[in-house]
């Protein structure tokens, strides 16, 4: 039985010890000691790392759609945080392609945020993806704690995309996980006089050689 807000699936609990611990993770700095997750275990294979705005435009939000979409209708696992915005687009563009995909959340996965994403989390689940956590079940999400969930986004994806972000912008923290993992980072340009894509920008993507999407 669930509370209705708490995600109908299957649970499982994975220690680096164990052999379904997923190998994206194991060369990341600072790999989670344990996931805690909801769903499909089997869906923590190497992917693509899907982030930009919450307060995403519309033209984040569709090209989230668009390339997440892509790579999902290739067979490609899309990894995102499952917040408001570009997070949210791509995993619904994972949905829509039939692809599995898997969110990563600040706290544990019995807190769901946002809350107003519950459907979306349990869509997720019911298609053969997973909701996971580094926390345990029923631990409040914090400020400190999606920024370090960032780094399991980083380590599940072979690369990052980078769809939109303005200045200052949290998806930067991604990015330099993704790149202290060794992954590429990609970037979708955006109009140089927009706000919300002088982040996305090659000067101020780290590391000053990100890909830019075409």
């Amino acid at each position: 039985m669930t509370n209705g807000k708490v995600l109908a699936g299957p649970r499982f609990v994975l220690g680096r010890a164990d052999a379904g611990y997923p190998v994206a993770l194991r060369d990341v700095p600072r790999p989670p000691e344990v996931i805690y997750g909801v769903g499909n275990p089997g869906a923590l294979t190497a992917g693509l790392a899907v982030v930009g705005a919450r307060k995403a435009t519309p033209y984040g939000r569709g090209c989230a759609r668009r390339f997440a979409g892509r790579a999902a209708e290739a067979g490609v696992t899309i990894v995102s945080g499952g917040a408001r915005g570009c997070d949210s687009e791509a995993h619904r563009a994972a949905l829509a392609a039939g692809t599995p995909t898997v969110a990563v959340l600040g706290g544990g996965v019995d807190r769901l945020y946002p809350a107003e994403n519950r459907e979306l989390f349990q869509q997720i689940v019911d298609s053969g993806g997973a909701v996971i956590s580094e926390h345990e079940w029923g631990f409040a999400p914090l400020r400190a704690t999606f920024r370090e969930r960032n780094r399991i986004i980083a380590g599940l994806g072979l690369a990052c995309l980078i769809v939109e972000a303005g200045l200052p912008s949290g998806t930067f923290s991604t990015a330099d996980e993704a790149l202290a993992a060794g992954r590429e980072v990609w970037a979708v340009p955006g109009a140089i006089t927009s706000f919300s894509s002088r982040g996305g920008q090659p000067p101020r993507v780290p590391g000053g050689g990100a890909h830019s999407g075409r």
